[in-house]
């Protein structure tokens, strides 16, 4: 990768010390503290900027699976409107695992994670950091192009939108869980693939209930439980997960030493 794509030195992330005077003092802090966490989605958007194709491939792979059912159903719009919001839903998680096998890779592979060790920041909230930056970058535009996906697929606009909600509250478990994934398997030749088996067990019980919702949502009945469950997912998820990948993140630098 570019050398200019790099973290920078540690040397960078040193805060100048407080002033005398009180004001100066407050905002020289503010800026100490917010200036890690600025460098962190600058160097993300410059990621995304040498690799544009990253963030358009998962939105090519989820209208090219959606173009392709309705050939492949024949024009039932019926059962194109029945089945379509579940249809989307799993295009969506298969179109969001695409990019999980680069969430640490490149910074694994150019030492940033190494550098990350030694910051004055928990090796938790850089990782939680570093989710929140991949799901605005790369799952949130997504989840945007869907309700496009659901009218080439005729579904109602209710059921169109229990799934659009269900997607924006359920994948920040899936992106914390999918980065999970990555983290136990960095340095591993396929660790996109593996990253993958080792997670779906915790995929499962998120799927099972946002298909609930769907379901409920083309019965006309009260969605808001299942909602509240996967909403507590997530959070738990955000919680947990960045502890977890953390320990893995430091057990595969460790090992690579």
């Amino acid at each position: 990768m570019h050398e200019s794509l790099r973290m920078l030195p540690l040397e960078e992330f040193v805060f100048s010390p407080p002033t005398n005077h009180h004001n100066h003092s407050n905002t020289q802090h503010w800026n100490s503290v917010m200036s890690l966490e600025r460098r962190m989605l600058t160097r993300e958007l410059n990621l995304i900027a040498a690799r544009p194709g990253d963030i358009f491939k998962p939105s090519w792979f989820l209208m090219l699976v959606i173009s392709m059912v309705p050939l492949a159903l024949a024009p039932d719009s019926d059962l194109l409107s029945e089945i379509g919001s579940a249809l989307i839903w799993v295009a969506t998680l298969l179109a969001l695992l695409l990019n999980t096998e680069h969430l640490f890779q490149s910074d694994f592979s150019d030492g940033v994670l190494e550098q990350w060790l030694f910051l004055d920041r928990p090796l938790a909230w850089l990782v939680g950091l570093k989710l929140i930056a991949h799901w605005l970058f790369h799952v949130l535009p997504l989840i945007l192009i869907t309700p496009i996906a659901g009218i080439m697929l005729s579904v109602p606009t209710d059921v169109l939108l229990a799934l659009f909600v269900t997607l924006v509250i359920a994948t920040p478990a899936l992106t914390c869980f999918s980065g999970l994934g990555a983290a136990l398997t960095l340095g591993s030749s396929r660790s996109g693939i593996l990253g993958v088996l080792v997670m779906m067990p915790l995929f499962v019980p998120v799927v099972i209930v946002a298909a609930g919702v769907l379901i409920r949502a083309m019965d006309g009945s009260d969605t808001l439980p299942l909602l509240a469950l996967l909403g507590a997912f997530s959070v738990v998820a955000a919680t947990l997960v960045p502890i977890a990948v953390s320990a893995a993140i430091r057990l595969n630098i460790g090992g690579s030493n």
